[in-house]
């Protein structure tokens, strides 16, 4: 008894066939994303819902940016935790402003030096350099969770500097 479906030639639909083709070109953006060189703060990172990542508009990133840059002085150091539409408005604004971007998302280790990969869950497993190193410490939780509010405030608190200047965003 043969088997005639096994010659059958599978076909995708154009619809399928588009989505899979935009999956890997996005791929191919994220593997150049991540091979470590820094590139300019303007290359835009698409939201990964599957992080629980959703990006500021330009206007809110602005706003903020401006809020962190006037709240410091000449030379302080901001740490954008979970933030990093924020660090790429503060560098949008200032190409010389110290950020800092704590992230989980490795994409964000195109921005070589100023990235910090980071894990609520492991709230100091960050380099010890950054202890008290951060005039200002902003923060976006991934989750609103009693847990990860929590471990991203003991990393806030171990990051900044006295008097500490500390704004969470939800």
């Amino acid at each position: 008894m043969g088997n005639e479906s096994d010659d059958e030639v599978l076909t995708l639909s154009a619809d399928t066939f588009t989505a899979l083709s935009q999956f890997y070109q996005e791929q191919d953006e994220r593997e150049k994303m991540w091979s470590g060189e820094k590139v300019d703060v303007s290359e835009e990172v698409k939201e990964d819902w599957q992080l629980s990542q959703f990006w500021y508009s330009k206007q809110s990133a602005e706003a903020m940016a401006k809020m962190a840059l006037n709240a410091i002085k000449e030379g302080g150091k901001i740490a954008c935790v979970s933030a990093p539409t924020l660090y790429r408005a503060i560098k949008s604004i200032n190409k010389d402003a110290i950020a800092t971007v704590f992230e989980f998302d490795k994409r964000f280790a195109m921005y070589g030096e100023d990235f910090i990969f980071y894990d609520y869950k492991s709230p100091l497993s960050v380099p010890k350099v950054c202890r008290e190193g951060f005039d200002l410490v902003f923060a976006d939780p991934p989750f609103l969770s009693e847990e990860c509010l929590t471990k991203t405030a003991v990393t806030m608190k171990y990051i900044s500097k006295e008097p500490k200047k500390l704004v969470l965003c939800s």
